[in-house]
């Protein structure tokens, strides 16, 4: 059995953390982020794919464009363990849009989540003390700010009902 081929791919999906020179670049001649893909927009079905841009217009517009939270269309080759030196899955990306940019924030983020449909930005205020939550959907659309984690499910139904008219 030989080594596995790459399989060509194009994939919609979230930045989960801003691009980084690849570990060991000094140069910035590479970028590396992981992009979080959903086909249905259910958790259970997300995955989080290693991607590593090696052309050079494309590092620096990774580099110095693209934020967390970012909703990009990358078209690649996906390199599977055995096809690649150090045994690792990724996607060596050839071609990249930014579909949707990522929401601007009010509040100094912690972190960025995904919770189904919805992109859920925490972080803290330091003058409350608060841990304030603000949603959006998938597509953009702003749900709400909510004082904590807690509230999230109760401003999901709140917006559901109001779009769905109940």
């Amino acid at each position: 059995m030989g080594a596995l081929e790459p399989v060509a791919l194009v994939l919609d999906g979230y930045i989960e953390d801003a691009p980084v020179p690849a570990p060991g670049d000094e140069y910035r001649a590479t970028a590396a982020f992981r992009l979080i893909h959903s086909p249905t927009d259910h958790a259970a079905d997300e995955m989080v794919l290693p991607c590593l841009v090696t052309d050079p217009v494309l590092v620096r517009t990774a580099l110095e464009d693209l934020e967390e939270g970012d909703l990009l269309r990358v078209e690649g080759v996906l390199m599977l363990p055995g096809g690649t030196p150090d045994g690792v899955l990724r996607l060596r990306v050839e071609a990249l849009e930014v579909l949707s940019p990522a929401p601007i924030r009010e509040i100094e983020p912690d972190t960025v989540d995904r919770y189904g449909p919805y992109v859920i930005v925490s972080g803290n205020t330091h003058s409350t003390g608060a841990d304030p939550v603000q949603m959006w959907t998938a597509a953009g659309v702003w749900v709400g700010i909510a004082p904590g984690p807690a509230a999230v499910q109760d401003m999901i139904t709140a917006y559901e009902a109001r779009t769905n008219g109940t």
